[in-house]
This record gives C-alpha cells, structure tokens and sequence, in this order.
C-alpha cells in the first residue's frame, strides 16, 4: 500500500507524485526508474510552459518507445508490471479534487478534467486484479463530479464517509489523546469537552486538546477547559478555520456560494428564548432544499461537514463548531 496527496496542478505532476509514491514502497524500482527518468526529461523540456490541452495524453518525446509515447501510457505499463506480478497493490490517493479544482482552472481545464478522470476510470478497470484504489479527502469526489456532470467516471467506485465519534468513541479518543500527551484527562473533564464541542470529529476533538497543550495547562479543569475554547475563538484564531468558507468560494459560483453563507448564517444564529437554532431550523432547511435550493447546494451543505446532521448527537447552537462558523462568516463580510 502507498498513500499520496494528489496536489499539485496539472496532470505531470499528478504522474510525478503517482511515480514517486510507487518508488518509495519498492514496487518494480527498474521500471519506475525509466518512467521517472522519462517525467523528468518531459518537465525539463516544458519547463516554463504549461501542459497544455493534452493533458494525460500529452506527448512526451519519446515516440521510439510506445510504452513512453505519451504520459498516459508511461503510467499505464507501470501498472501492467503490477498486474502481472500478482502482488496486491492498494493506492490510496488524498484530495483529489484539490488537483481538480487547480486543473479545471488551467487552460482547456473543463476538458482536461473530464479526459483524466475518465482515464482514471479506464484504468482501474483495465488493471482491477491487484490493484485497489481509494480516494480520500475532506472534499468529496462525488459531490465534484456531481456538480459537472461526470458521475459516469466514478461509478466503479463506492462512496463512503467517517462519521462523527460515538459518545463511547470520543470520550475514549481523548483519554488516550490525553494519556500519550502527558496530559490526563478524567471521565467528567472528556464529558465537558465533548459537549462544549458538540459534534464530534476527531479533528474537532484534537484541536480543543491541543489548545489545552499550547496553554500550558498542567490540570485540566473546567476553568482550562473554558479557557482553550475561548482560545480557539479569537479573531486571530479564528482565521485559521477560514478554509470552510474558502471551499465554498472555490467549488461554487459567486452566486451559490452566497446563498450557502446566507443558509449558514441563519442556522448559526445565537438560540433564542432558550430554543436551540440546530434542530427545528434545519429540519425545515433540509425541507426547502428538496426543492427550492440549487442542486449543488442539496448536496453541499449536509455532506461536506458544514454542519452536524440532525441526529440525536445534534447539539445547540452553543456548539464549538457552529460558533466558529458564525464566527468565519462574520469575517468574510
């Protein structure tokens, strides 16, 4: 097994990373060594141009050698080395729609993103004996897909997303959090910071703890409890959760994206009159959007971990997570 992140902008440096990962695990390093040493010649050669409307199928110089003719068919004979040592391969390949997003701006990028995830496509499906393939991120590749129209070029693919923490889970995530880190956390210290933070993802959980570290906390009690929390929501920490906001400016138009904020902005007010926002204001916001909301945002603002989902683990708008939304939407007025 490899893991990689897709990153980058463009379909060579997809291939670079894929090559590298690959090298780094062991697998056919003859071979991989020709495919890199061909990368390499090719960056050399486009340095200071960009790849251009070929993309995957983008000429690389070498047209005595068909397996090295074009980028796409350097990648592919690596993996028919694979299949045919009949050594099981997982690939597991983080945020590719990051590439995506950077791709489908270059020039000819609609087209040039539609051309490689069908070649994606193409190829596990030519190559599915030994080679398994997982695609992670906190951007979902069918809901990037879904939006332009090329769900066809995953459809070999099953989706699956991580839940939120099980109260046992989460209370068990942070006594060993708590524990490996020299900092032991008692049953009723792990309760109060699973009900302040509301929702709980490990990212969330293990960023309250280390704003606990970086106080300098050496008994964690209610009153440091309170104070990391006030920690993570000042302004100049609050700044750092900005990437939520920036996803929806980057996957939406200008028009969908503000209709998003404005949905938010409204689930996110203070409760009133001691009624919690989260709840009866997202059941009848889970209504509108079966009709009246645009169908990429239907989709967007469950899944993308926006907003806790209405589940009995759904708390107030008290929340860690739906403060600090509230908090990054007000900035970015």
């Amino acid at each position: 097994m490899f893991f990689m992140w897709a990153g980058g902008h463009d379909e060579l440096a997809f291939a670079e990373r894929l090559v590298d990962g690959l090298s780094e695990s062991g697998l056919h390093p003859a071979a991989l060594s020709r495919v890199s040493l061909a990368f390499r010649k090719a960056r050399q050669a486009f340095s200071g141009m960009k790849v251009g409307a070929a993309g995957v199928d983008m000429e690389m110089g070498a047209a005595e050698d068909p397996d090295h003719s074009t980028l796409g068919r350097a990648l592919e004979s690596i993996f028919r080395k694979i299949e045919s040592s009949g050594k099981p391969v997982l690939l597991a390949i983080d945020e590719m729609p990051e590439l995506l997003l950077a791709l489908g701006k270059e020039d000819h990028g609609t087209e040039r993103v539609s051309r490689l995830l069908h070649w994606l496509r193409a190829l596990r499906q030519t190559h599915r004996q030994q080679v398994r393939w997982i695609f992670l991120g906190s951007i979902g590749l069918d809901s990037f897909v879904d939006e332009r129209n090329l769900r066809k070029t995953i459809n070999d693919l099953s989706g699956m997303t991580l839940e939120a923490l099980s109260a046992e889970e989460a209370d068990e995530f942070l006594r060993q959090l708590g524990e490996s880190n020299g900092l032991p956390l008692s049953v009723a210290e792990r309760d109060l910071i699973v009900s302040r933070v509301g929702w709980p993802l490990p990212h969330h959980l293990q960023m309250v703890f280390h704003a606990l570290i970086d106080s300098g906390a050496t008994q964690p009690d209610a009153a440091a409890i309170d104070a990391a929390f006030a920690h993570l929501l000042l302004p100049g920490n609050v700044s750092q959760f900005d990437t939520w906001r920036q996803r929806l400016d980057a996957q939406f138009s200008a028009k969908d994206a503000t209709a998003a904020k404005d949905i938010l902005r409204h689930l996110c007010q203070p409760a009133t009159r001691g009624m919690p926002v989260i709840g009866t204001a997202w059941a009848i916001f889970s209504a509108i959007t079966l009709t009246a909301c645009p169908r990429p945002l239907r989709r967007m603002i469950p899944r993308y971990d926006l907003l806790p989902p209405t589940t009995p683990r759904t708390k107030t708008a008290s929340s860690l997570f739906v403060t600090l939304w509230a908090k990054v939407l007000k900035l970015a007025r």
